[in-house]
């Protein structure tokens, strides 16, 4: 009796750190961001589209619906559903942080799904098996799960992620528990009032971190870090999916900034990114080679038309005043 009691008195603060460990994880990007700048090309609000129903830097497919008061509802609380949301053009920034609020509801309290996905990926807009898009896929997966396929040590809605070499298939049957990289379990569902949000954030070839948003506004919950390096030039998707059990999946904002190190974090051939910016860029963040030209040629047009301007108000100051000299003479012989 006494050797059982002696192990579990000294394992015991050993668990209990470990616990505390896994309920406090630090934060590894406190400090290491200088700031962020907006990326407008891949964020999205209401009213979401145009008047011709289009969005500039979006599109949108499957059982998709849009709402402009309220969100895109990739799938409705209906069985076998699929919908999708994908940025247009590819992500060329290096570090980025991605808001995304969103909501997952319906009408059921036991039985519900299957979830949603968000995607880093090279491929897009393509429709699948796996939570509404491709299969197979390139880059990156976070998949927000309600609907566990077999049981688990851990409990469900559970959020995933998976980096994908275009040659793995997605593991349905198990949830795709032997290829996933980082997850947590986390009850993202039917959260009421509170906005639910995600945030994710990536340094390139130094780490990933997904924050999740879910009791309490500015309340943020770190689901996981890992080091990891993803692919270059992705595009930004959500896909959703419904089976034989159903949930609305809706995207309400995406909100993604290219994030700036700072000088001690950064690699040695990296600049901020307003400074490239500033030095001239092409529509598709190439460097203008025509910008300084055009801009002094535009600069030396404006000067040379604002001294013509001048010289033609004292051309007809001096009109005026003769004319008025001229004026005067005359009433004075009457």
């Amino acid at each position: 009796m006494i050797r059982p009691i002696t192990t579990f008195s000294v394992l015991l603060p050993f668990l209990v750190m470990g616990a505390n460990a896994a309920e406090d994880t630090q934060d590894s990007l406190t400090g290491m961001i200088e700031k962020t700048t907006p990326l407008r090309t891949h964020s999205l609000a209401a009213p979401y589209v145009d008047s011709d129903l289009q969005n500039r830097w979006w599109d949108f497919g499957g059982n998709a619906i849009i709402n402009t008061n309220k969100h895109v509802r990739l799938t409705q609380d209906r069985p076998s559903e699929k919908g999708w949301l994908w940025s247009r053009m590819p992500m060329s920034v290096q570090n980025w942080q991605i808001d995304v609020e969103y909501k997952v509801d319906g009408k059921a309290h036991n039985m519900f799904g299957d979830g949603f996905a968000m995607w880093i990926s090279k491929d897009r807009a393509k429709e699948g098996p796996v939570f509404g898009s491709v299969d197979y896929f390139n880059g990156l997966g976070i998949f927000f799960d309600t609907y566990s396929n077999s049981r688990h040590s851990y409990q469900w809605p559970r959020v995933t992620a998976m980096l994908g070499d275009g040659k793995t298939q997605y593991d349905h049957d198990h949830d795709n528990e032997a290829h996933e990289i980082a997850g947590c379990s986390h009850n993202f569902r039917r959260q009421g009032d509170t906005p639910t949000k995600a945030r994710l954030t990536y340094v390139k070839g130094k780490l990933l971190q997904l924050k999740l948003q879910t009791k309490y506004v500015n309340d943020w919950t770190i689901c996981f870090e890992v080091p990891l390096d993803l692919p270059d030039n992705p595009y930004i998707g959500f896909s959703a999916a419904t089976g034989d059990v159903s949930d609305n999946h809706d995207i309400i904002s995406v909100n993604t900034f290219s994030a700036t190190l700072r000088p001690q974090f950064r690699p040695v051939d990296q600049k901020p990114f307003d400074t490239i910016v500033n030095q001239g860029t092409g529509g598709k963040g190439r460097p203008s080679s025509k910008s300084s030209s055009s801009g002094g040629a535009a600069g030396w047009f404006l000067f040379i038309l604002k001294g013509i301007g001048i010289l033609a108000f004292i051309a007809f100051a001096i009109a005026a005043f003769r004319t008025y000299n001229a004026q005067k003479k005359q009433k004075r012989h009457w």
